[in-house]
């Protein structure tokens, strides 16, 4: 119940997409990769789904991979189990990009953590490059102008993140740096390893997460 009310949330937000002052916005943040390294491009989320950071109350479970200084708070960092394997691997499947609605200079410590030579993510994008809506930050990929959508793919913990593009979305189950025994991202490679041929990403995953089929059986159920 919960997951159809956020689908009906995102179906209500759909309607902000259609206005001038959106599409406007979209103009004005979209961005160029250039030349093709892969066929396919996949987009990570960081927070809850690469890494979990805190600051302030620490839970005892939390085991840290490193801390920075952010403005005189200490961040604490946990990389999600298996994220180094499984970025390495992806890489030379896809290109990848991180797309977070985290500030940039909050962002940057922690993707240079881990990407510190710059191989893995080929672009960086942030909250400025999110588009706010109700408050929400979307990561709208109509902001990518030289990538076909049947070729993208974005991974997240917030279905409301790709809100606009649910049939290019992966969900992944939120990391908050206290689960005894996380495989979720040993899982995500399995299924991406799986679908990286496609020639249309979306019709794959539309099949295995059925969040648009959910979200326009919201709306037949009223008529």
């Amino acid at each position: 119940m919960e997951l159809l009310k956020l689908l009906g949330f995102c179906k209500e937000l759909l309607k902000t997409r259609d206005t001038e002052e959106y599409q406007d916005e979209v103009l004005e943040k979209s961005i160029e990769l250039g030349k093709k390294t892969h066929d396919k491009l996949l987009i990570f989320d960081m927070d809850e789904t690469l890494i979990a950071a805190k600051f302030g109350t620490i839970p005892k479970e939390f085991e840290k991979t490193f801390a920075y200084d952010l403005c005189g708070t200490e961040i604490q960092v946990r990389l999600r189990p298996y994220v180094n394997d499984c970025l390495t691997k992806l890489s030379s499947m896809y290109e990848i990009i991180v797309f977070t609605a985290g500030q940039q200079d909050y962002a940057d410590h922690i993707l240079d953590y881990l990407d510190p030579d710059n191989q893995i993510f080929k672009k960086r994008l942030y909250r400025q490059d999110c588009i706010k809506v109700n408050n929400f930050y979307i990561k709208d990929l109509d902001i990518v102008l030289d990538r076909d959508k049947e070729s993208m793919i974005i991974v997240d913990n917030s279905i409301i993140s790709f809100a606009f593009d649910l049939d290019n979305g992966v969900p992944i189950n939120s990391f908050y740096g206290v689960e005894p025994d996380d495989r979720e991202l040993l899982f995500l490679y399995s299924y991406l390893e799986e679908i990286k041929d496609e020639k249309d990403v979306r019709i794959p995953i539309a099949k295995s997460f059925k969040l648009s089929q959910m979200q326009n059986s919201l709306g037949s159920s009223k008529k």
